[in-house]
């Protein structure tokens, strides 16, 4: 019982480094993780009493007791830091498309170098150290998430090879991939000028592992689009234009609105893809999307910083950050809650009329009718 529960420990432990923070996204790991906890639980239980037996025969069981209970009480504190952890981490910054490796979120670690910086820097002599030093901070996070997003888009044009997609979806995917690594040297730039230091990324041997298109890439492709593209890169460019519009910062104004301008034409192509996807087969890749669409509220929203950069935000100062581009969380949430009603507003309506145009579903035209002729 002691090995049994060692075990579900084990297994449950490689379940979360396997997913990591994206667990929560993930319902079927989800229900495992908390089953194998629970099984950890009550096996550790039944090795518990099977060793306060063994000790009032005298037969030994210390050990195994020993065991039994720090099994016991890893199990609910293991689930417990396995939810915060992939609930809370990595979430804060909006800018950038995720990239999904075989079911996980990736984005580089950092390091030191300039090969990545390029770009005017803005002026923070005015600024404290902590405000300057946390605004950096932020402007890293979001290099990191832009630079993800170009090999996000590589893995879309891939995916649209894959189901002969017309050539200007293909070129789409390519134009946004460049225009991210603008952004991922602007936000580095931005970074380098409030921190007076340089940063780069390092080296993502996770991309050489292989990429995850799931069992049928037109419904990827729907799914995706629609979450990371519609709903998502929309959002971008609504927290872009929004902290643009407060930012006195004219360099770090600039960026903020070229990103705006550029997340938009992202969301625009998104919109692009998954009208061409349900256009394909309108009532099996429509049902997919009908039932994404229902677990859309679901979606974990960006926060304006990440939970490991919450001590840098509460040593800065606020009324700075918010002149220099940075708006609080509650206005982000804001943006989120009108963007999830516009882009469900937005799908409903495409799939109204990608359904009526399906000769599969269309009603056949009436003699006399006009159409008919």
């Amino acid at each position: 019982m002691v090995g049994a529960s060692c075990l579900a420990g084990l297994v449950n432990f490689g379940v979360f480094m396997s997913l990591g923070r994206d667990l929560v996204e993930n319902d079927p790991a989800m229900v495992g993780f908390t089953i194998l906890a629970l099984a950890q639980f009550v096996l550790a239980i039944v090795a518990i009493v099977f060793a306060i037996k063994s000790l009032a025969a005298k037969q030994g069981g210390v050990g195994p007791l020993l065991i039994g209970l720090l099994s016991t009480l890893g199990a609910p504190s293991g689930w417990f830091l396995g939810i915060l952890a992939s609930g809370l981490s990595g979430m804060g910054g909006a800018w950038g498309r995720p990239l999904r490796i075989r079911g996980r979120q990736l984005h580089p670690n950092l390091r030191e170098g300039s090969d990545w910086t390029r770009g005017d820097r803005p002026d923070g002599a005015r600024l404290d150290a902590a405000t300057r030093e946390a605004l950096g901070a932020l402007w890293l996070h979001d290099a990191q998430k832009e630079h993800a997003s170009v090999p996000a888009f590589s893995r879309i044009s891939w995916m649209l090879a894959a189901v002969g997609a017309p050539a200007e979806l293909m070129a789409g995917a390519h134009k946004a991939a460049l225009e991210e690594i603008e952004h991922t040297r602007l936000c580095f730039a931005l970074a380098a000028g409030y921190q007076g230091r340089s940063q780069s990324v390092e080296a993502m041997p996770e991309l050489l592992l292989g990429m995850d298109f799931g069992k049928d890439p037109l419904i990827t492709l729907a799914v995706e689009s629609l979450e990371d593209g519609c709903l998502l890169e929309d959002y971008n460019a609504d927290v872009a234009a929004a902290c643009a519009k407060e930012c006195q910062e004219p360099i770090t104004r600039g960026v903020l609105e070229t990103i705006a301008v550029e997340e938009r034409s992202h969301a625009d192509y998104s919109w692009e893809v998954l009208a061409w996807v349900l256009e394909r087969e309108p009532a099996r890749i429509g049902t997919a999307v009908e039932t994404a669409l229902a677990q859309l509220t679901r979606y974990p929203r960006p926060t304006a910083v990440s939970d490991d950069k919450h001590h840098l935000l509460a040593a800065a100062d606020a009324d700075a950050l918010r002149a220099h581009g940075r708006l609080p969380d509650a206005v982000w949430a804001e943006l989120w809650t009108a963007r999830q009603a516009q882009t469900v507003h937005r799908v409903r309506e495409l799939l109204t009329r990608v359904r009526s145009q399906d000769p599969v579903t269309a009603p056949e035209p009436r003699p006399g009718d006009r159409s008919a002729a």
